[in-house]
């Protein structure tokens, strides 16, 4: 059955290809220099918090040591409807935070 198949990937010969003008020369320094990128002020932006995030802690170390301290003494007294009612909801919607 394969053999049937002329061209497996959809790719023919081209045939013969002219090179544009320019192809093949040296390499020219003023094209070069008029390259250039531009970035959005969004871009910037997004940029900059991106950045600003890498320095948060992503374990916060002042909260933990509270919690830890809180469960000792007995003074920890979560509230168990927010934790039912979120469980569910990040069940339902597949989110695990």
């Amino acid at each position: 059955m394969i053999e049937k198949i002329k061209d497996p990937l959809g790719v023919g010969s081209i045939g013969s290809v002219k090179p544009r003008r320019g192809v093949g020369e040296s390499f020219d320094d003023s094209a070069a220099s008029r390259d250039g990128l531009a970035v959005s002020q969004f871009a910037r932006e997004m940029a900059g918090i991106s950045l600003e995030l890498a320095k948060v802690p992503d374990v916060r170390e002042d909260r933990v040591n509270d919690l830890k301290k809180r469960i000792e003494e007995g003074s920890y007294d979560p509230n168990l409807n927010a934790l039912a009612s979120r469980l569910l909801w990040a069940g339902i919607n597949r989110i695990e935070d």
